[in-house]
Order: C-alpha cells, then structure tokens, then sequence
C-alpha cells in the first residue's frame, strides 16, 4: 500500500518538470495530518485523483491549497476519504480554478475558502459542511448545485467581487434541520458583477430528512403584465423540499442598477405562481425587498403591484337580514351572475383637511356579492392615507370614519359591524348591522320628496326593469320602494362626508 503521511509542515509542490500537471493521484493515500498545510502551487497547481479506497483518495485533518483545478475521476466517490475537525480546502489560484472531474458523485468539503480574483468554476456539485470563506473572487455554479449543510457558515466579505453566480439551472442550497435564519450570498454576473443576496428567517416548520431551500436568479425583469411601470430588472427563484407547515421572512437585496420607474413605487411581488402575492414596499435606503409571513415559495421580483381591497358594506334597499342581500332584478329575474347583490362604485378621497372632494381612485362598477363583500385591485402607487368611499344607484354616499392607511397588500375593511365605522356615523341599524341608507334615486346626496316623484310616477305605470328608481331590487317600482324613501326622508338622511 502506497501512504503518504505528512507531518506538521508546509509541503510546497510545484509545478515544472515532471510536476508540469500537478499531483496525480493513482493509487496513492495522502494523509494531510492536523496543523499541515500543503500546497500544490505554480501555473498547473492541479490536483487530480483517479482511484479512491484504501489506497488512493486523501485523508484530511489540516488545509490542503491549490492554485489550479481540483479533479475527481473516481465514479461514485468523492475524493475526501475523511475530513477532520479543522481541515480545509483553499483555492488561491491566479487564474480561474475548476472543481470537478468525471466522477458522478459532488465533491464534499469541510471547509472551503476561495481566494482568487478569477474566479472558480464549479462544474459538479458541492457540498460544504463547515465554512466557506469568500475571500475574493467569483464562485460560478452554472447549473450544478451548491449546498451547504445545516451547520455550514459563511465567512469573508459576500460582495460584488466575492459571491456564487447562480444564474443557470443550479441552486445555491441550504439544508435546514430546525428554524433559522440563513444569508445565500448570490448574484449574477450578466454584464458586470452585481451581488443580489437572499436572506431566509424560518420562524416556525416541520423539517424532514435532507430538508433544504434553494436559491438561483436572474437579471432581468420578469415577463408578465403585472411588472410594468415602476419595477426590477431582477428575479430570484426559491423552492424547498421537505419544509411543512413553515413560516418564513424573506428578504432581496438589489442594486440601484436594477430600477426601472421609481424605486418609492416598487414593492416585493411573489409573480408566481400565480396569482402574484404583494408585499411590503422596497426598502430605499438598504435597496431591499421584504415579503413577510411566507408559507410557500415561488418567484420574486420587485414591481409596481396592487393592493387588494376588501371591503364589507351592505345596502338598505337589497338587506334580507343574518348579513345577507338579494341579488338586485330586472324585469326577467336576477340581473347579476350568481352570488352578486349588485354593482357599487369605490373611492378613495384625500385625507387633506379640506379637501374630501379630490377622488385619487376611482372603481366604478366593483360587484358586491350578497353576503356584502367587495373586493378591488388598487395599484400600489396610491400608498397614503385616503378617506374610503362606497356609492350605489339609489344608496347614500358613505364614507369611512377615518382615512385609512394604504400600505400594506392587503387591506380590509368593513363598514357593518358598527356605525362609528361610518363619518358621522351615517348608516343604520338592522337587527344589529350597519346598513348603508338607501332611496337616493337622484343621487343629490339627500333623501326628500325629489327622490319620491319619480318612483311615484314609475310606479302609477307599474314599470319594470333594472332602474335606480326600484330601491329595494326587485325588478317592480311600486310602494315598496315608496315607503323606504318615506322613513329615510322623515329622518333628513343625507350625505355626510369630511
């Protein structure tokens, strides 16, 4: 048996004569023992092993450096026969190192430290157990895969100059054992070197054997109808296997580069799958998005976005009762699909003192379904605070207590369950419900006998028909819509706005 044991000094082999390729291992145990450092160095400092077994693969307790590439020939084998506490592997090269070989195993290292300006090609994929320290230099995956262990750490300064390009079909990987939160120092170099990290903060799951997160991207904005405007020329792909029941905080960071539009108007968007999920606004000063609450992966990119609105309201004129409303009618029966009450207009005004009358968004014809739920896309340039406004044919114009902060991707609200969730508290109470008024035909913003003629004329002629004059919906002006204009009249409702 062949056994190369070394002890406790710098072993400097370089390349020239016999050496020209570097070490080639055939059949030959090096044992690199603690505190050793050998160094295969000079312009062909390559380490190639063919055999791996008793005899021939490497034993390592201390730090093995190489300035050329790293090969492994041996089929189903990895070329570390062991790894010890402490041990490493270091790629300090002056042009660019390749890690790989022939072999169908990945290469498994204890702790890795790249350092140099060139770069390193990773052509098999890797694991690292230990700590890799990115020193300098580009650590390209292409599209092999880069894992790191539950345990793993990084070390060095992530940047421009120093990270893993992960822009090809292989993902930088972190396999998880319980919650954590785990830095992938990711980017591209497309045109010119751009770090773009991911940082995954998994407060909560269930973790299987061999669970991992993977993380690859892409520099340039992602092709949908959705990114438009305002948005990043940039998307990150995230997948898992064997997380369940998971909650995670997710956050990307970008470069100035990458805007398009306005960075203010931007937000985190999960673009798929479909449908897009928004989440918080960019962050302008750290250039980073955030998407919060995370229960499942998919892709990320930053655009301009929408909010949706959900919001509950229910119209005197349609009210059954229990918090339900008939569909409005026609003449032939239900005018609307199935499940929608009728259409309603929404608004949001300026929450400026003085200046209710400004519409900043307007969704004329929102369908509000008969259990009183409206639900509207708003894009998410309209971030403020505005005053909410819900109008219908033959409905008072209610307004919102108070303006209502539009910063979220989501926002509800829900003007039954009291009447302060009205200004003024302008709505009524059926059987313990807050109802919007109804029986302004007119729409002048109060209910008076204006309202009362032309109903009484309709109803002297028993007209029918999907009209603002039939307050209670049923398809037939008559006295039942009469007597709803009658009370509110006798009670002077009217609009009250800010």
């Amino acid at each position: 048996m062949k056994k190369y044991s070394l002890i406790p000094v710098m072993l400097m082999i370089f390349s020239s004569g016999i050496w020209a390729q570097g070490v080639y291992n055939n059949g030959g145990k090096i044992v690199i023992g603690s505190g050793v450092s050998l160094t295969i160095g000079g312009i062909s400092g390559n380490l190639q092993n063919e055999t791996n077994g008793s005899n021939g693969s490497i034993d390592l307790s201390g730090t093995l450096k190489l300035t050329g590439n790293l090969t492994n020939n041996v089929a189903g084998a990895d070329i570390l026969t062991t790894s010890g506490a402490g041990s490493k592997i270091e790629l300090n090269g002056t042009s660019t190192q390749t890690i790989g070989g022939s072999t169908t195993s990945g290469f498994i290292f204890p702790d890795l430290t790249i350092n140099n300006v060139n770069g390193v090609l990773i052509s098999k994929n890797a694991l690292v157990n230990g700590t890799l320290t990115l020193t300098n230099g580009l650590v390209d995956i292409s599209n092999n895969d880069f894992t790191f262990g539950a345990s793993a750490t990084i070390s060095g300064t992530p940047s421009a100059t120093s990270m893993i390009i992960a822009t090809g079909s292989g993902q930088v990987k972190r396999e998880w054992s319980a919650t954590g939160t785990f830095t992938f120092p990711v980017g591209d170099n497309t045109v010119t070197p751009e770090y773009s990290p991911v940082t995954l903060n998994i407060t909560s799951g269930t973790f299987g054997a061999g669970a991992y997160t993977g993380v690859n991207l892409v520099n340039t904005s992602f092709s949908d109808p959705f990114i438009s405007g305002s948005y990043l020329n940039r998307y990150w792909n995230i997948t898992q296997t064997g997380i369940s029941s998971f909650m995670c905080n997710a956050f990307f960071n970008y470069e100035i580069a990458d805007i398009t539009g306005n960075e203010t108007d931007i937000f985190g968007v999960m673009i798929q799958p479909a449908p897009a999920s928004l989440y918080e606004s960019a962050n302008t000063t750290l250039h980073q998005l955030s998407a919060n609450g995370l229960t499942s992966f998919g892709t990320f990119t930053g655009g301009l976005g929408q909010r949706t609105l959900n919001l509950t309201a229910f119209l005197e004129g349609l009210y059954n009762s229990a918090g339900l409303m008939r569909q409005a009618s026609d003449e032939l029966g239900a005018h609307w699909a199935a499940g929608i009450a009728d259409n309603v207009t929404i608004e949001l005004h300026s929450a400026v003192p003085g200046q209710y009358s400004t519409i900043n968004f307007s969704a004329p014809a929102t369908s509000i379904s008969t259990t009183g739920l409206a639900t509207i896309k708003i894009p998410a340039t309209y971030k403020d605070s505005y005053f909410l406004t819900i109008k219908h044919r033959n409905s008072i114009e209610t307004v919102s207590a108070l303006p209502i902060l539009f910063s979220a991707g989501t926002i509800a609200y829900d003007f039954s369950t009291s009447a302060s969730k009205a200004y003024g508290s302008n709505m009524k109470n059926i059987g313990g419900k807050f109802i919007l008024y109804g029986g302004d035909v007119n729409q002048d913003g109060i209910i008076d006998i204006s309202d009362m003629i032309p109903v009484d004329n309709l109803s002297a002629s028993a007209s029918m028909g999907y009209l603002p004059e039939d307050v209670n919906g049923d398809g037939l002006i008559d006295i039942s819509d009469m007597i709803i204009i009658d009370n509110n009249s006798g009670m002077a409702i009217g609009t009250v706005t800010p």
